[in-house]
C-alpha cells in the first residue's frame, strides 16, 4: 500500500471515527455479554488404548507341544479396528446404556441457560414443523437427550498411535466426569460381551468330546491293524529289511563267486585225475623181441641193393620207388617192435592219483555245501523281497489309518483349544482383561473448556476492529458527499491544485 492510499484510510477513519467506535464497541460488548452468560462447559477426558491380544501370551497354550511356549503373537492394530472401536464408542446404544438409570434434568440454571434453551427452541421449530409434515415418528424424551449427549461426546485417534480419546462436555463438572465413566463401563462390559459367547464353551466341549470318541476309534484301528501286520515302526522295519535284503544280496554274489570257484577247481582236479594213471608199475623185468633180429639183416640187405641199383637208375624209377617202399615198411617195423617186450610187471596204487581223489571229493563236498548255501539264500531273498512287498503294501493302509487319526487328532485338538479359549475368555472377562483398556481414567475438570474469558475478549477485540472497519467502508461507498482531492479526480476527472480547510 503507497503512502496516498494509506493517507486516504487514515483520513476515513478519522472522519468517520464515532460510527467506527460504536460498532466496534456493540460488536465487543455483545461477544463480552455473551461470554458472561454463557454457562460454562467443563469437558471431561479419557483415554483408550486397544491392543489385538486381550494377554501377552497366548490366550491358550499350545496343547500339542510343538511351538515355544514363550512365543508372543503381536499383530499391529490398523485403521479399521480403529474406526470400529470409535463407532462403538459413540454408539446411541452405548449412549442410551449409560443414561439407563438416570433421568433427563436440566444441568444448569439462570437468566443465560434460560436465553440458550430459548434459542434452542426456536433452532429446533422447522425441524419439529418438517417431522409433523411428513408425519415422521416423534422422538421420546430420553431419545432426545440421547441425541443431546451424542452431540456432546466427541472421539479421535491419537496420531500415530493405538489410543483412543473420548471427549465429553456438559455444563457440570461433576455430571461431566460421572457420565463418561458410566460410559467406559458399559463399552467395556459390551466388549465382554462380543467377546465371548456363553454357548460357545458348551458347543466347543461338546464336539470336542465327539472328536475324542472319533480319535479314540481311529488310534484303535491302527493298533488293531498294526498288531495283525507286525508293523511297529514303519520306517525303522522297512530300513532293517532292506538293509537285510542288500547285505543278502552281497552274500549271494559272494557265494555265487566262491561257488564257481569251486565247480571250476572240482573240474581242474577231475581232469588232472583222468590224466594221472591209477596204478603205477612196481618191478618189471624185460628181454629183446626175437623177430627184430631176423629183420635187421634184410633192412641191410635192403638198403645195399638200393645202392647199388642208384649206380645204374634215377632215383625216381619204379625199381628205385619199391626198395624204397620195402625199406619204409622195415623201417616202420623196426621203430614199432624196437623195445624191451615185458615179460613180467608187479603194480601199486598211484599216490598222486589218490591225493588227487582225496581233494576231488572235498572240493565237490565243498560245491555241494555251497550250491546248498545259495539255494537257501536264494530263497531268503525271496520270502524278504516278498516281506518288503507286503510292508509297502500294508505301509500304505498304515500311512492312511495314521492320516485319519492325525486329522480327528487335529480336529480334536482344535475344538479342545477353542473350549480352553473360552474358558480362559470367560475368566478374562471377569477380571476385566479386554483387548481394549483405560489408560486414563475420566477425571474430574478443574476449569471450564469453554467459554475462555481471555481468547473471547480478544476475539471480541478483533471482530468489533474488524466490524468498526467495514462499517466506515460501508458508510465511505454510501455517502455522495465528497471529502478529499482523491475523490474529485475519481469523480470528475480533475486535478486538485490546492486544499483549503475552514473552521467549522
Amino acid at each position: 500500500m503507497d503512502s496516498g492510499k494509506l493517507q486516504t484510510w487514515i483520513e476515513i477513519i478519522i472522519r468517520r471515527q464515532k460510527t467506527a467506535l460504536w460498532v466496534a464497541c456493540a460488536v465487543f460488548a455483545t461477544v463480552l455479554v455473551v461470554t458472561i452468560l454463557w454457562p460454562p462447559i467443563y469437558q471431561s477426558s479419557a483415554e483408550i488404548l486397544v491392543q489385538d491380544n486381550r494377554a501377552q501370551l497366548l490366550v491358550s497354550p499350545d496343547l500339542r507341544g510343538s511351538a515355544d511356549p514363550r512365543a508372543v503373537v503381536a499383530n499391529p492394530v490398523n485403521e479399521e479396528d480403529m474406526n470400529s472401536e470409535l463407532e462403538i464408542l459413540t454408539s446411541q446404544h452405548l449412549i442410551l446404556k449409560a443414561l439407563d438409570g438416570l433421568q433427563p434434568t436440566q444441568q444448569y440454571a439462570g437468566f443465560g441457560a434460560a436465553l440458550i434453551s430459548a434459542v434452542g427452541t426456536v433452532a429446533k421449530l422447522p425441524g419439529t414443523g418438517y417431522r409433523a409434515l411428513h408425519q415422521m415418528p416423534e422422538l421420546t424424551t430420553r431419545e432426545q437427550w440421547a441425541l443431546q449427549v451424542a452431540g456432546a461426546l466427541s472421539a479421535n485417534v491419537v496420531n500415530r498411535s493405538d489410543i483412543i480419546e473420548i471427549d465429553f462436555r456438559a455444563n457440570d463438572a461433576q455430571w461431566s466426569k460421572d457420565f463418561l465413566s458410566r460410559l467406559l463401563n458399559q463399552y467395556l462390559e459390551y466388549h465382554a460381551h462380543i467377546s465371548h459367547d456363553p454357548v460357545a464353551r458348551k458347543v466347543f466341549a461338546a464336539q470336542a468330546r465327539l472328536l475324542k470318541s472319533r480319535l479314540h476309534h481311529s488310534e484303535d484301528q491302527l493298533k488293531a491293524f498294526e498288531v495283525a501286520t507286525g508293523i511297529g515302526s514303519l520306517p525303522d522295519q522297512k530300513t532293517e529289511l532292506v538293509k537285510q535284503l542288500s547285505q543278502m544280496s552281497i552274500q549271494y554274489a559272494t557265494g555265487a563267486a566262491q561257488l564257481a570257484s569251486a565247480e571250476q577247481q572240482v573240474s581242474a582236479l577231475q581232469a588232472l585225475r583222468r590224466q594221472t594213471p591209477e596204478r603205477i608199475g612196481k618191478e618189471t623185468r624185460s628181454v629183446q623181441n626175437a623177430a627184430l633180429q631176423q629183420l635187421k639183416p634184410q633192412v641191410m640187405q635192403l638198403r645195399a641193393e638200393r645202392a647199388e641199383l642208384l649206380s645204374r637208375y634215377k632215383p625216381n624209377s619204379k625199381r628205385i620207388k619199391e626198395i624204397d617202399a620195402k625199406l619204409e615198411a622195415a623201417q616202420q617195423i623196426l621203430d614199432r617192435e624196437n623195445k624191451l617186450e615185458v615179460e613180467e610187471v608187479s603194480t601199486d596204487l598211484n599216490p598222486l592219483w589218490v591225493s588227487l581223489g582225496s581233494s576231488l571229493s572235498e572240493s565237490e563236498a565243498n560245491a555241494a555245501a555251497l550250491r546248498a548255501g545259495q539255494q537257501a539264500l536264494q530263497q531268503q531273498i525271496a520270502q524278504a523281497q516278498e516281506s518288503l512287498r507286503l510292508l509297502v503294501t500294508n505301509g500304505v493302509q498304515v500311512d492312511r489309518l495314521q492320516r485319519q487319526v492325525e486329522a480327528d487328532k487335529e480336529a480334536y485338538m482344535s475344538y479342545l483349544r477353542k473350549a480352553e479359549e473360552a474358558r480362559v475368555a470367560q475368566a478374562l472377562n471377569q477380571s476385566k482383561l479386554l483387548s481394549v483398556s483405560v489408560v486414563r481414567p475420566p477425571a474430574m475438570p478443574l476449569k471450564p473448556a469453554f467459554p475462555i474469558l481471555w481468547l473471547n475478549l480478544l476475539a471480541g477485540l478483533v471482530m468489533g476492529t474488524g466490524a468498526g472497519l467495514a462499517a466506515v467502508l460501508w458508510d465511505e461507498q454510501n455517502d455522495p458527499k465528497i471529502y478529499s482531492a482523491a475523490s474529485i479526480a475519481a469523480v470528475g476527472g480533475i486535478r486538485t491544485i490546492a486544499v483549503v480547510q475552514t473552521e467549522q
